[in-house]
């Protein structure tokens, strides 16, 4: 990893700056971000995996590398969605992908390759009941003090043992009826979640200590009614008064709704579909922002407004 030494301090830009700079020292096309809504794909409420974006290519003779860092949102509609706050520093509904994709190109050894020496787990992996699917290989990173490895714990939820990223082989397009037909050409998919990574290279057990969340809890806190503290990082049992996981609900939902106004998004609130699942988590945020942190809903507006200046 020579070519990577001249980063010093590994913030969340620098470590996606590195990821292009490695695929593109290997023949991958950097390609630009797409919108949170899949482009003619109907099926999918929001962009939510990197295949979304190529699996009406697949079937094809293509041949080329590219590599990509789309904005996912997990839409969750979780009536506990508050306790994941509590309990996990690690989790938020919008989240970055680090990408590559091999169409037609190089398959498993050369992917296993390219990614072990950037930085094992088999399952199969599958975009939806039917379509693009194949074996899959993920790379953890254990932060416990278990000396055992990855088999006695990875089939347990672990906040210690971080799943950085995954190679999925994609050969095969299953039917409705659960027939797996050959692809004419073989792909692999390499998604590296940005977070989990620059938390690791940062020595952060939180995501929500990593630079890109400073600017937004600096934001949260201003707005916080006479007398809050700012945020301590409290996880579990030890946030009392649940004002720490607040925090991090908050946070997260103003960098999701930033995103979804973004340029070729524009999301707004509704009734159905996408725009349900956004009025949900802005009626969950505004709840718990008021109940918690004494924020009225006039600085939502504010902090929204800043965070889309800020993307």
């Amino acid at each position: 990893m020579a070519t990577l030494s001249w980063l010093m301090e590994w913030s969340v830009e620098n470590v996606c700056e590195a990821f292009f700079s490695y695929f593109g020292e290997n023949q991958h096309v950097r390609l630009p971000s797409t919108p949170v809504i899949p482009v003619d794909d109907p099926k999918v409420p929001l962009l939510h995996t990197c295949l979304h974006r190529f699996k009406g290519t697949l079937g094809g003779r293509e041949r080329h590398r590219t590599c990509f860092s789309p904005r996912c949102i997990i839409a969750s509609g979780d009536e506990d969605l508050i306790d994941r706050f509590r309990i996990d520093a690690t989790f938020h509904r919008l989240t970055e992908i680090l990408g590559s994709w091999s169409h037609g190109y190089y398959f498993k050894e050369e992917a296993i390759g390219l990614l072990f020496s950037l930085l094992t787990e088999v399952d199969f992996w599958m975009a939806d009941e039917t379509g693009p699917c194949g074996p899959c290989i993920g790379f953890f990173h254990d932060c416990s003090d278990n000396n055992d490895g990855v088999d006695s714990v990875r089939n347990i939820t672990n906040a210690k043992l971080v799943e950085i990223c995954r190679l999925v082989f994609v050969e095969f397009d299953r039917q409705a009826d659960g027939v797996l037909e050959p692809f004419q050409a073989k792909h692999v998919l390499t998604r590296i979640n940005l977070e989990c990574l620059a938390a690791i290279l940062q020595k952060k057990e939180s995501h929500y200590d990593l630079d890109v969340y400073a600017y937004v809890i600096r934001q949260v806190y201003s707005r916080t009614g006479k007398g809050f503290k700012d945020y301590t990082g409290k996880v579990g049992a030890v946030d009392t008064n649940g004002v720490d996981t607040t925090y991090r609900l908050v946070a997260d939902h103003m960098r999701m709704i930033a995103v979804t106004n973004a340029p070729g998004s524009q999301l707004g609130l509704g009734n159905e579909g996408r725009e349900y699942f956004l009025k949900c988590a802005d009626k969950q945020a505004v709840k718990y922002g008021y109940q918690v942190l004494k924020i009225n809903e006039e600085d939502y507006d504010m902090m929204s407004s800043s965070m889309h200046r800020c993307k």
